[in-house]
């Protein structure tokens, strides 16, 4: 059972946590409401983002609160101050912390420094709990359903801190098929493999999708800021969407390069941008939950 108090991997939530977690957020579609008036949220990020960040305050808005946002630049950090240091002194000025770093490992610490409740915003390669449950909810929203479905990853597996976190959610529930479709050197970490139902070089990748006939392709560019000597890209071109079954959804944790063709947005399957709006009810639920928001939710 989820405690609530912080939320840094995946791994500490049961399947019941998560089907909680995307009920609530679905009643956040319905009827937003200010369940966290007067509660501050700092925004703790050692790296940049766009969507993770600017969803994280829309959803402290939406719940009533207000958001402090924090960028090394700028900031005491410029002068030498640690990391640890910026952490204790913003969780001090809030009720909540959300946190994003280069580094993995080092979430669970910094966690226990802020003194507040935490939320992993993404560690390095590592893990990005709440992109995992968007994404969940995104694929419950055009499947119904999270048990029995083909997924195929497809991309940088290696550093994909997303599909690290997904997979691990969607082992929770039974019947699911995961493929890997990358890069030869950007294949899933060694620890992580036993989840795979099949893997494929990104090269026959037409082929797999084929074969695979996925529910959902998941796709992930190349973690270029990342890599440590490997190389890898792909395009996912038109010709090969059109072979997908017209019931797969392609999604896509954004931002992209050059993997998904602009050209493709208009097609109903490819939804990263919708993908990329459900962040903001899931992380509502997150917030509003760790807030102990939880009676009035009821």
């Amino acid at each position: 059972m989820w405690d609530r108090n912080s939320l840094v991997s995946v791994t500490q939530l049961s399947r019941s946590d998560i089907e909680e977690i995307l009920s609530v957020a679905s009643s956040f579609v319905r009827e937003p409401r200010e369940l966290c008036k007067g509660k501050i949220l700092a925004n703790i990020f050692f790296e940049p983002s766009t969507r993770t960040e600017k969803s994280f305050q829309s959803a402290m808005y939406r719940l009533g609160g207000q958001v402090l946002t924090h960028k090394d630049a700028g900031s005491s950090r410029e002068k030498g101050e640690t990391k640890e240091d910026t952490i204790r002194i913003l969780a001090g000025y809030a009720d909540i912390a959300v946190i994003r770093d280069d580094e993995e490992g080092q979430i669970m610490r910094y966690a226990a420094l802020a003194g507040v409740p935490a939320i992993n915003a993404g560690d390095g390669s590592n893990e990005h709990p709440t992109q995992s449950l968007l994404d969940a909810f995104t694929i419950m929203q055009e499947h119904g359903r999270l048990e029995n479905l083909r997924i195929a990853f497809l991309g940088d597996l290696k550093y994909g801190r997303t599909v690290h976190s997904l997979m691990k959610v969607l082992s929770l529930f039974p019947g699911n098929e995961m493929y890997s479709i990358t890069p030869s050197s950007l294949t899933l970490p060694a620890e992580m493999r036993f989840i795979e139902a099949g893997h494929y070089d990104v090269e026959n990748m037409e082929k797999a999708l084929n074969e695979i006939k996925p529910d959902v392709v998941y796709c992930t560019r190349v973690q270029k800021e990342r890599l440590k000597g490997e190389k890898g890209s792909y395009i996912m071109h038109r010709e090969i969407l059109e072979a997908l079954p017209t019931t797969c959804r392609v999604l896509h944790p954004l931002p992209r390069s050059n993997e998904i063709n602009a050209d493709m947005d208009s097609d109903p399957r490819v939804i990263p941008f919708k993908q990329a709006r459900n962040g903001v009810p899931v992380r509502m639920a997150v917030i509003s939950m760790m807030l102990k928001a939880k009676k009035e939710l009821e």
